[in-house]
């Protein structure tokens, strides 16, 4: 039986796509550190304070697409630490040089700062959590991991096979609240401008609703 993660990120099951590929941008937030709030100069335990970590948002996914069009599930998002400017460095100096396979193999070294479970199952280890203070005082929060693949996926070796990331992305208030979506299977490269690009295989990211702090 194919486990809750590779369910949650598989690229050919529930997430099934329509062959056509939809090209996009997040302005880089998850792998550029010059765009968040500088974390050398302060503690672990001041990032955890500033933040308000740990914390557990819940919220609502739904399909904008292909086979998952119209579809919903609940999630939980698990926010536990944050990626330091440091490691994120270090993935960005990974994924310059090595491409997409280096930056998966510089995650794999990382403990999981985050996860990401359907409602009612364990869920998954998200590798990189970065947070941006908003001028409202809520928060933009980022979390990216190299997906698993399920030995069908594998064995078929097909397309879905190059999108090795998968990514959430939060946007909430002062209170907790917000939107945000969730793109399970996608690919991150570094374009001919020098700019951190991500495709998404296949739809839409998934559209998160009803985002409140649960904890």
């Amino acid at each position: 039986m194919m486990s809750c993660r590779n369910r949650l990120f598989n690229g050919g099951s529930m997430f099934a796509t329509t062959g056509k590929y939809l090209r996009f941008y997040l302005l880089a937030i998850s792998m550029a550190p010059a765009l968040f709030t500088p974390c050398k100069a302060q503690t672990a335990a001041s990032v955890q304070e500033q933040f308000g970590l740990p914390a557990q948002y819940a919220a609502t996914a739904f399909g904008q697409a292909g086979a998952s069009a119209g579809k919903s599930f609940g999630l939980n998002i698990y926010v536990d630490s944050v990626t330091n400017d440091e490691q994120m460095e270090q993935l960005m100096a990974a994924l310059t040089q090595k491409g997409q396979d280096g930056l998966v193999k510089a995650m794999d070294k990382l403990k999981d700062a985050g996860r990401l479970a359907p409602n009612g199952s364990v869920g998954t280890g998200m590798r990189v959590v970065r947070i941006r203070p908003t001028k409202d005082g809520g928060q933009h929060i980022v979390l990216t991991t190299d997906r698993p693949m399920s030995f069908p996926e594998l064995y078929r070796s097909g397309r879905s096979t190059q999108y090795k990331i998968g990514i959430v992305v939060l946007n909430v208030d002062k209170d907790g609240k917000g939107t945000g979506t969730f793109a399970p299977v996608c690919k991150i490269k570094i374009n001919k401008n020098k700019q951190v690009e991500i495709e998404n295989y296949g739809q839409k990211p998934f559209r998160l609703t009803n985002v409140y702090r649960a904890k």
